[in-house]
């Protein structure tokens, strides 16, 4: 029986790696096409090597604005607004959080903690027609079932996550 859930668990870890395994090609955009990303999450590797992350506040005809917020060299390129010029900018990352995969992960959690939370109380109670600890049954339930919602929670929000490379035409 153990060696059957191993088979299925590799099964389902080579099912969950294999379309984050495959390398997507990075859209390619114009400068024309830039001010459609106002607003959004983006990550730069700069030129010296450095990266900044923040929101893209304005494309002008010669430089990105971008509002950084987060630095690898907060010496070089401190928080707050920042110029990345034209001719130095080739690919970014832009950061999107969708929401189907939180939902589905809220809701399968509360699921199954309602039910993993109903054998934890029916164990602390002392089985299924006794009646001892009904205070700490109660609280098992509710721990277990929060738990569980959360993780469910966790899981969906690592899932939504999407990241898409941006080559820059020039």
């Amino acid at each position: 029986m153990a060696l059957r859930l191993h088979r299925i668990a590799v099964a389902v870890l080579c099912v969950s790696i294999a379309p984050s395994a495959s390398a997507a090609t990075p859209e390619r955009l114009t400068w024309e096409e830039l001010p459609r990303l106002v607003g959004k999450h983006v990550s730069i590797p700069l030129y010296d090597g450095g990266a900044v992350t923040g929101k893209v506040s304005e494309v002008q005809a010669d430089a990105l604005l971008v509002q950084v917020s987060k630095s690898t060299n907060l010496v070089a390129y401190p928080r707050g607004p920042m110029r990345v010029p034209r001719d130095k900018l080739h690919v970014l990352d832009v950061h999107g959080k969708g929401v189907k995969y939180r939902v589905i992960g809220t809701t399968l959690g509360c699921v199954a903690g309602a039910a993993g939370g109903v054998g934890v109380a029916i164990g602390v109670q002392g089985g299924l027609f006794s009646n001892e600890h009904n205070g700490a049954a109660g609280a098992a339930f509710v721990g277990v079932m929060a738990g569980v919602t959360a993780a469910g929670y966790a899981l969906g929000n690592a899932a939504d996550r999407r990241t898409t490379t941006i080559q820059i035409i020039h």
